[in-house]
């Protein structure tokens, strides 16, 4: 009985301290284990804080892109622009309510909200905005507004970012954020027990936690928005570990060691569970900065205009292209446009060099797949579906593995048929501007010639008539002198010509309505014209006077219409003379003949129109050259003439023709009051 008493006393006193020993470990335990959940709910609180402030700054971002963009566009506020660029950048930054433009005057511009149309209009903002700007011109950097309570928005926030370009700043993005959506949207991923709450100068801007009171364990950490401070407070309850502390206690009165090897294991099993959950918070940062990265470059991508091509095979079967290279080919954006496929739904559009369409294994990018080298540089014409055609200059490079096989292509098209458009105006140009040269030096050299030769055949026709004078009436001698005579008047009838149409013929020039001079000479028109046309007048009432030669303005008129008339193909054709005022603004292209223009101001504007057969184009060409003619007989100088008596009058000549359809000549007065020159010669151009 003693014996048995010892025993149970002492089995008792062991049971006491195997309990004893058992509290005191598993106190022990648990206190250590509780000091590491605040270094690491400390730590969390941080990688919280370093992910919220990444991703805050990042959803801002696309408010700068907006900035630059709409800045280095040349401030487009075309609604196809903001619709297709603008809104992209206004989607893609979280939380974002309203943009505006700030200038450097100080006033806003413009007020854009996501999924709208820009409000343009020019108004002076709030002393916020205004503080705010002041304090990004200061720092010359992105600057944050304090959290404050807006219409609808119990946690909002500016964020003015200004915009410069050569080193000086053009003006200011501000961007009004909703801070708990923003937050909302970034997805910080926690632990389900564990809470956090986001505040900035005693004020809450973000929380996760229910509210209900419970032991936990609070730590937090601080963060900085363009140096606005904002802080992290993370929440863990602890209800967790005083239960787990009863369990052991409980377990540790019934077996000491197996409450040791327990709280052991899960001391390791909770610290390897910690380690994991850091590791793929890690994981999950670094995708959804890859995403960030990914998204990036796709809008790069979409809003280049230079169209990409991307192939992701070595054989080029399937080829991907951005929208500006969907454009360009005119098929839909996400079309395969490969025609190294092997199916029957070929792309319809075609490459062409020279006129002739490549084949597959001739195109950039499979050229530059099957050699692995790039190609630079090569001109080729695009051929679209509706059977429009571009000029593109095409590079292609391929994309090597780590084993340095090709695994793809990238291929950029650069749209240069603008560029080829003006390379053949300025030769054009050129061609235009050498023959309007030989056209002077010729008018220049006629015109010494003939003052020349017209001195001679008046000493000619002087002495002429002196010696018809004085010799005996109807005497041999006299009719070889009247032969001279009327030889020499002829000559000189062939030099006014050319001085007409070198513009230096001697002229009388006195106001005259030119409306009452096609009236009185409309019979000798009407009588040139018979029988193959008729002569119709269209005459604008109260036409200004112009100053003008009658006699020169009567020849031109008869010339015109006889050309008119000789130029009608049909039984009984057509012959329309209008007279009309009109107005030079100096802006007008091939209003008259190449290498001249005309002064702006008011002219009379004489405009001889038939239904013959017209001339082409290389015909056209040269109609104002001396001598030209469409006739096989009865050759003059023709328009060249009339050409030179309006350069004369200070006015100029159109000639519009197309064939089978008739020509059209138009000649330019200049009214009373408006017959100044400018420039050296004196000859009218027109633009």
């Amino acid at each position: 009985m003693p014996a048995n008493r010892v025993f149970q006393a002492f089995s008792g006193a062991v049971m006491l301290a195997g309990l004893v020993a058992a509290f005191f470990l598993c106190s022990k335990l648990i206190t250590g284990e509780r000091g590491e959940i605040q270094r690491t709910t400390q730590t969390e609180a941080r990688q919280i804080a370093v992910r919220l402030q990444s991703g805050v700054l990042a959803s801002i971002e696309p408010l700068e892109r907006l900035g630059r963009w709409w800045l280095s566009q040349g401030k487009p506020l075309d609604r196809d622009d903001w619709n297709t660029d603008a809104q992209l950048f206004l989607s893609r930054s979280p939380g974002l309510r309203e943009a505006l433009w700030i200038g450097t005057d100080g006033y806003r511009h413009w007020l854009a909200v996501p999924g709208a149309d820009p409000k343009v209009q020019r108004t002076r903002p709030d002393d916020r905005i205004r503080q705010l700007v002041d304090a990004a011109k200061t720092r010359r950097s992105m600057v944050v507004s304090e959290i404050f309570v807006a219409p609808n928005i119990n946690a909002a926030f500016y964020a003015c970012i200004p915009q410069s370009s050569d080193k000086q700043i053009r003006g200011y993005v501000v961007g009004l954020y909703d801070a708990a959506s923003l937050i909302s949207s970034l997805a910080l991923t926690v632990r389900p027990d564990h809470r956090f709450t986001v505040t900035s100068a005693g004020r809450r801007i973000y929380s996760t936690t229910s509210g209900s009171a419970m032991a936990e364990e609070n730590a937090s950490a601080s963060l900085e928005i363009a140096q606005q401070l904002w802080t992290v407070a993370l929440h863990v309850p602890l209800n967790y570990f005083l239960e787990f502390k009863g369990l052991i206690l409980l377990i540790a009165g019934v077996v000491g060691a197996l409450v040791y090897s327990f709280g052991m294991l899960l001391y390791v099993s909770l610290r390897r569970s910690l380690e994991l959950h850091s590791a793929n918070a890690e994981v999950r940062a670094l995708n959804r900065e890859l995403n960030l990265k990914i998204a990036d470059f796709q809008t790069l991508l979409d809003v280049t205009p230079i169209g990409i091509a991307v192939a992701d095979d070595p054989e080029c079967r399937n080829i991907r292209t951005n929208l500006a290279l969907s454009h360009l080919l005119g098929v839909p954006l996400g079309v395969n446009i490969s025609k190294s496929r092997s199916d029957a739904d070929q792309p319809s559009w075609r490459m062409t060099r020279d006129g002739r369409e490549l084949r597959p294994e001739e195109l950039p990018m499979q050229r530059a797949a099957a050699t692995g080298k790039e190609v630079f540089g090569e001109e080729a014409q695009i051929e679209r579906a509706d059977g429009s055609v571009i000029d593109v200059l095409s590079f292609a490079a391929p994309v090597f593995d780590e084993d340095g096989r090709v695994r793809g292509v990238l291929d950029a098209c650069v749209d240069i048929t603008e560029q080829k458009k003006q390379e053949r105006l300025r030769r054009e140009l050129e061609q235009r501007l050498q023959r309007a040269h030989r056209m002077k030096s010729l008018g220049s050299m006629a015109a010494g010639i003939a003052h020349d030769f017209n001195n001679l055949l008046t000493s000619i026709i002087g002495h002429a008539s002196l010696a018809e004078e004085n010799t005996p009436n109807n005497s041999a001698a006299q009719q070889h002198v009247t032969a001279s005579l009327e030889a020499a008047h002829e000559a000189a009838r062939l030099i006014r010509q050319v001085l007409a149409y070198t513009g230096q013929s001697f002229q009388k020039l006195r106001p005259i309505d030119l409306g009452e001079v096609i009236r009185n000479l409309h019979p000798q028109l009407v009588s040139l014209a018979a029988p193959k046309a008729d002569v119709r007048l269209d005459i604008a009432p109260q036409l200004p006077q112009v100053l003008a030669d009658q006699d020169e303005i009567r020849r031109v008129f008869r010339n015109l219409v006889l050309n008119a008339a000789e130029a009608t193909v049909k039984e009984r054709g057509t012959i329309d003379i209008l007279l009309s005022p009109y107005a030079v603004s100096g802006e007008e292209r091939k209003l008259t003949t190449a290498g001249e223009e005309m002064v702006p101001g008011p002219y009379v504007r004489v405009e001889i129109k038939d239904s013959g057969s017209g001339m082409r184009p290389e015909i056209a060409e040269g109609a104002f050259d001396p001598f030209f003619s469409t006739k096989f007989v009865g050759r003059g100088l023709g328009l060249s003439e009339v050409q030179g008596i309006m350069r004369a009058h200070k006015g100029a000549v159109r000639l519009v023709t197309v064939p089978d359809v008739g020509t059209s000549v138009a000649l330019f007065f200049p009214a009373m009051g408006h017959s100044r020159l400018t420039g050296e010669d004196a000859l009218p151009k027109v633009y």
